[in-house]
């Protein structure tokens, strides 16, 4: 089996516009700052594994443009084998408009996302290769697809483990939404995609629904983010909160995507729980201190270095 993961997802071609507030209705806004770059949040969290030197292969679908050409070669770039990339000639590739305004401190931020090409049940996808991976991270909005997945490795490689995310989870119709995240082996999200998965508008009431429904389920442990607050270990028998990293905050894209990339960086090393969340709260704490979700990701050695000298509170 080979170390690393395969990652099957989305991939988007991103355009950023920063201003220091959002218009109302009727007003405008004058642009600060405005720029592009490859993004998608597959794509993110399989640049951040390649960062730290982890193995990955990443399984997607672009538009035979100039956009999806930039995305292949800037993953090639950093590190993940795209060799398997699906190239879509009557589709054009995946974008996202995002809008980041307000003060530096209090930035807000808004996503137009423009829909292009992306796998879809009927691909030709490299099943066995993916299969091979200790992990692999299912990130995809196309529901069969992620059920032919899921029932794939209790078949063909029961020592494969599924990690999903609930990004697009949260839009499958709600009685069949939450079954899926169960499926998975672990899987991550936020605290608004466990709200809404659940049906609870409390959150000690998800929380309380997800320790039930995780006793008879595939799936053993969710970790959910929380931004600033820091994020939980939901088990069947426990919730566990572990401490955000305290920074400051430059921009929030891609944050969730560099915490699921540190939640399965844990993963890989066989880590206890609360090493994997540490490891998530800081890869996302560090996303978050330059524009755009890749620039400010870390290598290795500078993970480690600053969650050693972070200081947590208790």
């Amino acid at each position: 089996m080979r170390r690393g993961v395969a990652t099957l997802g989305l991939s988007s071609w991103d355009q950023f516009v920063v201003t220091d507030a959002y218009p109302g209705p009727g007003e405008y806004a004058v642009v600060r700052h405005q720029f592009e770059q490859s993004g998608g949040t597959t794509a993110n969290t399989s640049a951040a594994l390649a960062r730290l030197g982890i193995p990955v292969m990443f399984v997607s679908a672009v538009g035979n443009d100039a956009q999806g050409t930039a995305l292949i070669s800037d993953l090639r770039a950093a590190g993940c084998n795209v060799e398997h990339m699906i190239v879509r000639d009557n589709e054009p590739s995946d974008t996202g408009i995002i809008v980041i305004s307000g003060a530096e401190q209090h930035r807000d931020r808004t996503i137009f996302w423009i829909q292009g090409a992306k796998p879809v049940l009927g691909d030709h996808l490299p099943v066995e290769e993916m299969l091979d991976h200790q992990w692999v991270m299912l990130d995809i909005d196309d529901p069969r697809l992620r059920n032919f997945f899921l029932d794939l490795p209790a078949h063909q490689s029961p020592r494969t483990k599924l990690f999903g995310t609930m990004t697009y989870i949260v839009e499958m119709e709600p009685a069949a939404a939450w079954g899926h995240v169960l499926r998975h082996d672990a899987a991550c999200g936020n605290v608004r995609e466990l709200r809404a998965l659940t049906g609870e508008t409390d959150l000690d009431a998800a929380f309380a629904k997800a320790r039930v429904d995780l006793i008879a389920s595939a799936c053993r442990v969710l970790f959910i983010s929380h931004g600033a607050n820091g994020a939980y270990i939901v088990r069947a028998d426990s919730v566990t909160h572990m401490p955000a990293f305290p920074i400051e905050p430059v921009d929030t894209t891609g944050a969730g995507d560099a915490f699921a990339a540190g939640c399965l960086w844990g993963l890989l090393d066989r880590c206890p729980d609360e090493e994997i969340v540490r490891r998530g709260n800081a890869l996302g704490a560090m996303a978050c201190r330059a524009l755009g979700a890749r620039a400010a990701l870390p290598t290795m050695d500078e993970a480690l270095a600053f969650m050693a000298g972070a200081e947590v509170p208790g």
